[in-house]
């Protein structure tokens, strides 16, 4: 018994593995048959119990008949029914062997299933934890990340509005001087003073430029809002920059709609550096050819587009355009002044008006479309 208890100790299916529901072990020290190896099961539900009752059953049943008939057990009937229990006990040794091993082969893969499962938890929860330690740094990072951006937009702002006053009194004071106001200036005066002219408006595009962007990233910027005819403010926008397309011996036309559009509510100075920024990319990069612009309704919106037979756009470039600071190879190539936030601007004031903007390009020397979309409504 001492060795039966010992032995019971060990894991279902290891080699000497005892039941202990059973009840020939606890009762009669039974010696189990290997399939006991692999059997939980209570004795009453013990299928070699059934065997041995449906066994015990068949001999009487058989020898019950056989004294029925002949009044006694003939050694035939004998011999047939142990023949018949030995051979039904063979087969059903081996039946039930399959079956019990099924059964406990299923219970392991449970058990490794929900172990798996549990240690699946266990991993997913660590993953989990440290993906909210990664994203609790992240967020501090943004938090920190977006008082340095507040901080830069303040500093732009300041820098912009100290250096917009000096530069305007530099504009008013070249301008005094080329209308001849403190004296008549020599042919080469003049062309130098233009020049310098010239220089100073470009300083003051690029401040106004980055006054508007930190505006806009600070949340300042507001919106004038008027019901506009855009076809006249297009309209407008061309004869302001014709005499320079012509300059350049471009074709140049604004193809205006047949029937007048419907007026929008817009800020019509933003929206007019919108259109003036475009065309003005348009004339500065394209060498020959022509350059159209037009108008049309498309369902709710009215979509603005400026078309050019200039240098095109790569896939990089069209993803980069409306960034800040940036710009195209072509400007670098035939050395077109600006420091690439005309579009980043552009972008942000169609954006103000829940609009869109997107340049579509067949590539390198192909031309480009600029497209601008504004809700009517």
């Amino acid at each position: 018994m001492e060795k039966a208890k010992k032995i019971s100790k060990k894991k279902i299916g290891e080699s000497g593995y005892i039941n202990e529901n059973c009840w020939l072990v606890k009762t009669l020290n039974y010696t189990p048959y290997k399939r006991c190896q692999y059997c939980e099961l209570k004795f009453h539900n013990c299928l070699f119990l059934h065997y041995q009752i449906i066994s015990l059953i068949l001999i009487l049943f058989f020898f019950t008949l056989s004294f029925l008939v002949e009044g006694k057990a003939s050694e035939l009937v004998i011999i047939a029914v142990f023949t018949l229990v030995i051979v039904y006990g063979y087969f059903f040794n081996k039946s039930t062997d399959k079956l019990i091993q099924a059964n406990f082969a299923q219970r392991k893969a449970k058990e490794a299933l929900e172990e798996l499962a549990e240690t699946l938890q266990e991993k997913v929860d660590e993953q989990t934890k440290k993906i909210k330690d990664a994203y609790k740094k992240l967020r501090k990072a943004y938090e920190e990340l977006k008082v340095l951006d507040k901080a830069k937009s303040e500093f732009i702002s300041m820098a912009s509005h100290q250096l917009r006053t000096p530069l305007t009194a530099i504009k008013g004071y070249i301008s005094m001087f080329l209308e001849g106001m403190f004296n008549h200036l020599s042919p080469k005066a003049r062309e130098k003073m233009e020049n310098v002219f010239y220089s100073n408006e470009r300083l003051i595009k690029i401040v106004n430029d980055l006054l508007n962007i930190s505006k806009i990233e600070l949340g300042k910027m507001e919106l004038e809002k008027e019901n506009v005819q855009i076809e006249d403010l297009i309209q407008s926008c061309c004869e302001e920059l014709k005499i320079e397309a012509e300059k350049k011996g471009l074709k140049f036309y604004f193809q205006r709609p047949k029937k007048a559009l419907l007026k929008i509510n817009i800020d019509s100075l933003k929206i007019r550096q919108v259109i003036l920024n475009l065309i003005d990319n348009a004339i500065r990069y394209t060498q020959k050819g022509e350059i159209e612009i037009k108008a049309e309704k498309i369902n709710s919106k009215i979509q603005i587009s400026v078309r050019d037979t200039g240098e095109g756009l790569t896939k990089e470039e069209k993803k980069k355009i409306f960034e800040g600071f940036t710009r195209g190879a072509a400007g670098i190539t035939y050395w077109i002044e600006g420091a690439g936030l005309g579009l980043y601007v552009a972008k942000k004031y169609v954006e103000l008006h829940r609009g869109k903007i997107w340049a579509e390009s067949k590539g390198k020397g192909k031309g480009s479309t600029f497209y601008v979309e504004l809700p009517i409504r």
